[in-house]
């Protein structure tokens, strides 16, 4: 019997993305100023999620987690290009990632953008995290949409 292929589907069960993302080995953070987000479902399980914040006109993507035993899956890709067009859809010219793995961001067409460049997300709040620079090296991305 083949196992069923995970759902997406809108979320607002911020406390179970954040529980997600903690035990992906981000940091709990705040969700604030989220307009929309998304989660990949096994049955009831949580196992992925992104969320889209505004604040103001600053668009970003924000709590992209996946849990390890789905990743290399494509989940990942997939919440990210539902978070690009629902911000797309919702005006945005352009979306913010802090991202702690760059590379995934950049296959997918984002760019390096500096600390804080145009007003986008910083790296103020990693300073005081104890991966920093040990088993993280976040970096501010910036995808124009």
């Amino acid at each position: 019997m083949k196992a069923q292929e995970p759902v997406m589907r809108p979320t607002e069960d911020y406390a179970a993305m954040k529980k997600l993302a903690v035990e992906s080995g981000l940091e709990e953070g705040t969700l604030i100023h989220i307009i929309s987000s998304f989660g990949f479902y096994d049955g009831s399980e949580l196992i992925g999620c992104a969320a889209l914040r505004q604040e103001k006109e600053v668009y970003s993507l924000e709590c992209l987690a996946v849990r390890e035993r789905f990743r290399y899956q494509g989940l990942g890709s997939r919440l990210v290009a539902t978070i690009e067009k629902d911000a797309k859809a919702r005006g945005a010219k352009r979306l913010w990632a802090l991202a702690r793995a760059p590379n995934f961001f950049k296959r997918m067409g984002y760019r390096g953008a500096g600390n804080g460049q145009e007003a986008g997300p910083s790296l103020t709040s990693c300073a005081n995290c104890p991966q920093f620079r040990r088993d993280c090296s976040p970096e501010v991305l910036l995808k124009d949409l």
